[in-house]
């Protein structure tokens, strides 16, 4: 005899059906926009058009939903008034962007040389003519580089009159340096190969390629240990700048997964953390590996006794210095974007509302900006502002929670922003905190496209001289030097027996202030 399932039962089979369907559509999503989709954390289209014809998103005067209502009615029209003088503001901007954008030239010469070359023409008497004009055709050329060997010879000298003294008095010049063990290769073309690699990503069998083409046989053993020499040489620079950025009063801190393969066959994530100067005139970076470990014991040790402001995401080991006296916490509103974007699966109406609230802190922002506005300027606005739909906001959240399971999209996206909104409001306590940690993942970037490129590390010191390089050279685009120029001085003056105050002031903003 078939056994019918009750009612009770068919209802709870939908419901999980319907939850693994969300599930499903959420990781589709998910994939398909990190495989090809843009990064930007904004609503799709689609959701948009359907939601701004519903108007909940810029109807009037749907811009509050009833749960808000009831708990911030007598703040309503306050918030509807700022979030018009936001979109107002950014509308000026836009338009005015959109009347100075000037059309960009095919290509600019950023100082290029110029070398003139006339064209005759041929089969004519010149001394019987007059120039009456001239056409002038300019072309971006290419000049195939190429490598060259200092052959350094250094004579011995003897005075003529003591060729018969036992003891005769000899002149030599001075012998160079070494830059590395072995003395046989020079700053600039070192750091031409660190700067290909870290820089621009090209793996070290592919600069063997090249240098092969152009008449010189390296094996690829020969240029590894290169650079491992360097980085052994850069290291005393390393300490200098990890030192100088603890000094700052505002870092944003952030860890990025570095592929390890040290065992046969397998690969394993090992952790480098970014510590990142921000302030409005940043010293730089640094990156820390210590044996690959996310453990929260490494930024605790790291910033012992530290005073000043940090940023973050919602990764549980910084709720550690939420307790310390003298720190600020600040948290990252992209974040809390991004969960709510993901959250368009499960509640589009209600993802659309949050995104819509934090799309306006970010207009404020743009609009300040744009304007040059000074940091007191900025805290003002953003406590006119920014805090009132923060405050807003989170009352709308503990409204709307209820409509959400724990486990849904848009219930892991109400419990990560609620359980971080005191450091999310903090942004506003002072102008030149910012309102996200964005800065550090841009400054990841390169380690993941080098990543992808040279594919993983041998082991971990192998990961630890990375940290090198990306420290000093990320910290070199930081402050707006030329990391080929920058790497190469530094390696053909640096020194065993340089004095620490000269290692300081060749760390690249000390770099850049003594040579404007």
């Amino acid at each position: 005899m078939e056994i019918k399932p009750t009612y009770e039962e068919l209802l709870g089979a939908i419901e999980e059906l319907r939850r693994k369907e969300i599930a499903y559509k959420q990781r589709i999503a998910y994939l398909t926009r990190m495989l090809y989709g843009s990064k930007k954390d904004s609503l799709d289209e689609k959701t948009l058009k359907d939601l701004k014809s519903s108007n909940i998103i810029d109807g009037q005067p749907g811009l509050f939903d009833d749960y808000f209502k009831e708990a911030m009615a007598e703040k309503a029209e306050e918030i509807e008034k700022t979030a018009k003088e936001i979109d107002k503001a950014t509308e000026n901007r836009r338009k005015s962007a959109r009347k100075t954008k000037k059309r960009p030239s095919i290509y600019q010469y950023y100082g290029l040389e110029e070398r003139e070359r006339f064209i005759i023409p041929e089969g004519v008497d010149l001394s019987n003519c007059v120039e009456i004009g001239r056409d002038i055709t300019r072309l971006i050329r290419y000049e195939k580089p190429r490598l060259w060997v200092d052959v350094i010879i250094r004579p011995i000298y003897r005075e003529k009159s003591d060729k018969n003294l036992p003891d005769p008095r000899i002149y030599q010049g001075e012998a160079q340096k070494a830059v590395i063990g072995g003395n046989h290769v020079g700053a600039d073309f070192l750091a031409k190969i660190v700067v290909d690699k870290f820089c621009y990503h090209i793996p070290e069998y592919r600069q063997v390629k090249q240098y092969a083409d152009m008449g010189v046989k390296l094996p690829m053993s020969t240029l590894n240990d290169w650079i491992h020499a360097v980085a052994a040489k850069l290291n005393v620079l390393y300490e200098a700048q990890r030192k100088d950025v603890r000094q700052s009063g505002y870092l944003g801190i952030d860890e990025v997964p570095w592929h390890i393969v040290d065992r046969p066959g397998k690969k394993r994530n090992g952790y480098a953390w970014q510590f990142f100067d921000s302030r409005p005139d940043s010293h730089g970076l640094y990156f820390l590996y210590m044996n690959g470990s996310r453990a929260g014991t490494i930024p605790r040790a790291e910033l012992r006794n530290y005073r000043g402001a940090i940023q973050t995401d919602g990764y549980g080991v910084y709720d550690y210095f939420e307790l310390q006296d003298g720190v600020t916490l600040l948290g990252c509103m992209a974040h809390v974007r991004r969960k709510f974007v993901d959250a368009q699966t499960s509640h589009p109406e209600l993802a659309a509302k949050a995104v819509r609230w934090i799309s306006l802190l970010y207009e404020l922002e743009a609009n300040l900006k744009d304007e040059g506005a000074t940091a007191e300027r900025i805290e003002a606005e953003r406590k006119a502002k920014a805090l009132p739909i923060l405050d807003a906001m989170d009352k709308w959240m503990e409204a709307v929670s209820a409509q959400c399971t724990p486990s849904d999209p848009m219930g892991k996206a109400l419990e990560y922003a609620y359980r971080l909104w005191p450091r999310l409001r903090r942004y506003t306590d002072n102008g030149i905190y910012q309102i996200d940690n964005n800065a550090v993942e841009r400054n990841q970037r390169p380690t993941v496209l080098g990543r992808k490129n040279y594919l993983f590390s041998k082991n971990d010191k192998g990961a630890v001289d990375n940290a090198i390089f990306y420290t000093l050279l990320e910290s070199c685009d930081i402050v707006g030097i030329n990391p080929q120029d920058w790497l190469t001085d530094v390696l053909a003056n640096l020194h065993d027996d340089t004095p620490p105050d000269q290692i300081k002031q060749m760390l690249p903003f000390y770099y850049k202030k003594s040579h404007e």
